[in-house]
């Protein structure tokens, strides 16, 4: 049976998505409508509604004279994203804590579990990551603050390959993952915001040294 347009489509983000998180479309790099046709063995018709959507998410922009990039982020707006992530985020946390139940406990370690199983693999990893992080934010309730923290997290998704696989992050970001869910469970909500909140910053801080120094080598050559 042939895939509807729609299925199409949706197949064609989550692989172009893939790639970009994977960091095999780099920031900056330009997708063009012919070649991507060509890799996925498809018109360009569902590869141009497929960019539309990875645009509205914030992975790629449209840039005149060179169409649809992979976004592509200074030092100066990673510091400001990862600043204003980690400020709602522990926001998020301290309003959740007091709905906490049993079973929410246990899919959050679930889902750490699942991680620990998939180390090395940057798009399970990358998946399960946010998958714990919006788990945990949906218990506090408040809509705009949680669809908030989704698209600044959506914006930075393609550089935490960097820090999870090039940096070896991941260890250290379960450890950080399961103190965070202990103050949780125990009712800790200062303890836990403040522990999401150096939580959000060490990932970006170790991202954007990371930025800083590909930069400087890439002015090298």
């Amino acid at each position: 049976m042939e895939l509807s347009q729609f299925t199409i489509k949706g197949l064609i983000v989550q692989q172009i998505r893939d790639e970009i998180i994977c960091g095999n479309f780099k920031p900056g790099s330009r997708l063009r409508l012919r070649d991507l046709a060509d890799q996925f063995k498809v018109s360009t018709q569902p590869i141009r509604h497929a960019l539309t959507e990875l645009e509205s998410e914030g992975l790629i922009r449209t840039e005149p004279r060179k169409g649809a990039v992979v976004s592509e982020l200074s030092v100066e707006e990673l510091t400001d994203i990862y600043e204003i992530r980690a400020t709602l985020e522990a926001m998020a946390t301290r309003l959740a804590i007091p709905h906490f139940t049993p079973e929410l406990v246990e899919k959050l370690e679930n889902i750490i579990s699942d991680m620990d199983n998939h180390m090395g693999e940057v798009v399970e990893l990358v998946h399960l990551n946010k998958l714990f992080h919006l788990t945990l934010y949906s218990a506090s309730g408040r809509k705009h603050l949680y669809e908030l923290v989704d698209s600044l997290r959506n914006n930075t998704a393609h550089y935490l390959h960097a820090y999870m696989i090039d940096l070896e992050g991941m260890p250290l970001a379960q450890d950080e993952h399961r103190a965070i869910l202990s103050a949780c469970q125990k009712g800790q909500s200062e303890k836990a915001a403040s522990l999401m909140y150096a939580h959000v910053m060490t990932a970006g801080e170790g991202i954007i040294d990371y930025v800083k120094r590909e930069s400087a080598n890439q002015n090298k050559n």
